[in-house]
């Protein structure tokens, strides 16, 4: 546990340390405070608004998406692909530690990094509930969709990183995965009835938009863990295969 800790340790000091942090953290919280505002605004007009602004916040534009699949990717690139360039994986690799160890203290830095970031929006929390009463059960559940997709995401991230030797390889890789896991819905629409109620069980866009109206249906939990445990292991087993090398 203590060498995990060290990793992340090191990982979030280098995040720290570097102007990708402050610049994705800044990016993020200027889309989402804009995206808010704008929802919001909208919404006072209304006689009664159907929907509350968190659960737009919360995967019903098209900016939290972008959001995800730009922002996960940008966090994760270097966290072995430049260690593989620059030949410091090797380091690592002889040092008394296990592969799923350095697996897991990358992981857990890039998903507290997000934690923070998600973290800064409860301002917006603050604000609904000056004007008016909220219902905390579908903020609580949205930000529960938001952590179990941000985990599946970054899981994806670290097992990019862990097979390139490029961060901008590791980024697009990345990046397409998570794009074509955020597009199964509109695969939905051209396939057959069979194969579409199986995209759908799998469908991210539904998937979160359960989790803003309150819904927390436990396959869908089973199923972004069960992602996210598998892509940690494939990296993994990439970190063992580089041993072996």
């Amino acid at each position: 546990m203590n060498k995990v800790i060290a990793i992340v340790r090191k990982e979030l000091w280098q995040y720290f340390f570097s102007p990708i942090a402050y610049i994705v953290l800044a990016s993020f919280v200027l889309i989402n405070s804009f995206v808010f505002y704008i929802v919001l605004a909208a919404m006072s007009k209304a006689a009664s608004p159907p929907i509350s602004p968190m659960a737009l916040l919360f995967g019903g534009t098209f900016f939290f998406w972008l959001l995800l699949i730009v922002m996960i990717p940008v966090l994760t690139m270097r966290l072995g692909a430049e260690e593989r360039k620059s030949g410091t994986i090797e380091t690592l690799l002889t040092a008394p530690v296990s592969d799923f160890e350095i697996v897991i203290g990358k992981f857990l830095s890039s998903f507290l990094f997000y934690l923070l970031a998600w973290a800064l929006t409860l301002v917006y929390v603050f604000i609904l509930k000056s004007y008016d009463n909220v219902d905390f059960g579908p903020i609580l559940s949205g930000y529960l969709g938001v952590i179990l997709i941000g985990a599946f995401f970054i899981s994806i991230g670290i097992w990019a990183t862990m097979i390139s030797r490029n961060q901008i390889v590791a980024a697009i890789i990345s990046f397409s995965v998570m794009a074509i896991m955020v597009g199964m819905t509109f695969f939905s629409f051209i396939l057959g009835s069979e194969k579409k109620e199986l995209i759908q069980s799998i469908d991210l866009l539904a998937i979160m938009e359960n989790f803003s109206k309150g819904v927390i249906d436990t396959r869908n939990v089973i199923y972004l863990l069960t992602g996210t445990v598998l892509f940690l292991a494939l990296s993994v087993k990439s970190l063992e295969a580089r041993r072996w090398q």
